[in-house]
């Protein structure tokens, strides 16, 4: 009997939606728009969103608004879509061991929710495979394997050539 038990997934988030943002900018664009004035603190905001670690924690104000002013555009997942997506933020049992050369470009944040409250955020680099992970309570350093990385955006992107 050649049957193999496939083991569950435990997912990062309890979440019962989740949405996925967009922006299609590119790194020197996004570093113009910051050197034209470095002290501004809405300059440094964006620049910790897109390249840095903003938000570290689940923000008080609302996150989708901070995401939509800064040009981020809601995709429509449909209910597989987000079931895929909730696949791929899953403890899994492989490390992934990657160095990293470039610098983030988080044009793809997923906001996990459970009755309309955020509860966790993810950013994505697919150009480097960069990730930045706030509210889960399971370990997410394993998270970034080149194959999910692939596979998550085959779901959001399906139209488009991985980077």
């Amino acid at each position: 009997n050649g049957k193999v038990a496939k083991r569950e997934l435990r997912p990062f988030f309890d979440s019962d939606e989740i949405d996925h943002y967009y922006v299609n900018y590119t790194l020197k664009n996004v570093l113009d728009f910051i050197d034209k004035d470095r002290t501004s603190k809405r300059n440094k905001e964006f620049s910790d969103l897109f390249m840095g670690y903003y938000p570290n924690s689940i923000p008080k104000k609302d996150f989708v608004k901070t995401l939509l002013s800064y040009g981020y555009k809601k995709s429509k997942l449909t209910i597989r879509q987000q079931k895929e997506v909730e696949n791929v933020f899953s403890a899994k049992d492989s490390l992934q061991m990657s160095a990293y050369a470039c610098v983030a470009e988080y044009r793809d944040i997923f906001i996990f929710k459970k009755k309309k409250k955020t509860i966790g955020i993810a950013k994505i680099c697919f150009k480097c495979g960069r990730f930045q992970i706030v509210g889960s309570k399971l370990e997410t350093e394993g998270f970034g394997l080149w194959s999910d990385l692939k596979k998550l955006h085959n779901i959001v992107r399906p139209n488009e050539k991985k980077p």
